[in-house]
């Protein structure tokens, strides 16, 4: 059943920018819905050699075949086509995403087919693993992009994801709003002994907005996996993302961290890693604005765990163990009201 489904999957696949198929892809209620998830290593099944992405191949470590990469793409489906309100979301930025191939494939797939449009660069992650921002081109237009590299003063010779910046117009309201989508270093071998490289990678999202924006003014959204929370250095630090709306740059995510939710479990401890950081721009009731109260975590029952680890987003692989799950984060969510013309 599951090669008719791949089968399926690729019979869809486009080179380029999708278009929506109809009015009920997405609400249209004035709003734009944004959403961010990291994909849990969305690979596709092809061996490529200019990185390391062995495992995930049919011979590899997570015997990594057409059919599992099915599932992944119909259970990924699943969550994304929903995260708004039941609606897919208008703007979605992703990680831990192999290749461009892998988000067409993504967006190919049942209710997301013929929604959207594609931001994408090959990043220099030594496993290959990049950003990107997929937007709903019936709603939207992209009048530029970049993808900024960050280099690690700890390690010249180590590569990490690239930033990518984008900025969009609505084709109804002529707002234009400018994002940005992070996947920050790793803590993999301990969070103070990798502080620097997010510090980094914080320091590179400065630069972006010295270059491309000013917060006051104008309306920004950064998104992303920060692999730190709020309260991090790299984060409320360098970065000067604040928990007050009137700050320059405001973290949305303090309110779930002091509620003790977070959109990511290490050693039985939620963590507020997934985060959206907006200018004040848009909370300055002129033209664009954040919708108050909207932003939140999709950690339904049904995408977390039981057993054993119990309250655990439910992820693809335990180990080397094929759990069939989702994610090992929970996506998040939030709403921006467009200025009527």
């Amino acid at each position: 059943m599951w090669n008719r489904i791949f089968a399926g999957v690729a019979l869809f696949l486009t080179a380029g920018a999708l278009t929506c198929r109809d009015s009920d892809s997405s609400a249209s209620d004035g709003t734009l819905s944004v959403a961010f998830y990291n994909l849990d290593n969305l690979f596709d099944t092809l061996d490529d050699t200019s990185h390391h992405d062995d495992d995930f191949t049919p011979g590899g470590r997570y015997k990594w075949t057409d059919d599992r990469y099915a599932r992944k793409l119909v259970n990924m489906e699943k969550v994304i086509s929903g995260l708004a309100g039941g609606y897919a979301p208008d703007i979605l930025g992703v990680c831990e995403l192999e290749s461009r191939k892998a988000l067409e494939d993504l967006l190919s797939t049942g209710k997301l087919n013929g929604h959207y449009g594609i931001v994408h660069y090959d990043s220099p992650d030594e496993r290959g693993i990049d950003v990107a921002l997929a937007y709903n081109a019936s709603k939207l237009s992209v009048i530029d992009s970049k993808p900024y590299r960050v280099k690690l003063s700890k390690d010249l010779r180590d590569k990490t994801r690239d930033i990518l910046w984008v900025k969009i117009l609505s084709k109804t309201s002529g707002d234009t709003l400018q994002l940005m989508v992070c996947h920050f270093p790793s803590r993999r071998e301990g969070k103070a002994e990798t502080q620097q490289d997010r510090v980094d990678a914080a320091s590179q999202c400065r630069a972006i907005l010295r270059e491309q924006c000013n917060p006051v003014s104008q309306n920004l959204v950064i998104m992303g996996d920060f692999n730190d929370e709020p309260v991090d250095h790299s984060v409320s630090g360098i970065l000067g993302a604040g928990k007050e709306m009137s700050d320059t740059l405001i973290n949305l995510m303090w309110p779930f961290r002091e509620q003790g939710r977070g959109s990511y479990k290490f050693r039985g401890r939620m963590e507020m890693l997934d985060q959206f950081i907006i200018s004040r721009a848009l909370v300055d009731k002129k033209g664009a604005e954040y919708v108050d109260e909207s932003v939140d975590i999709l950690d339904a029952a049904w995408l977390t765990q039981t057993g054993k680890y119990k309250g655990y987003p439910l992820r693809t692989f335990g180990g080397n163990k094929w759990l069939n799950g989702y994610s090992d984060h929970y996506p998040v969510f939030m709403n921006i009201r467009l200025n009527s013309l």
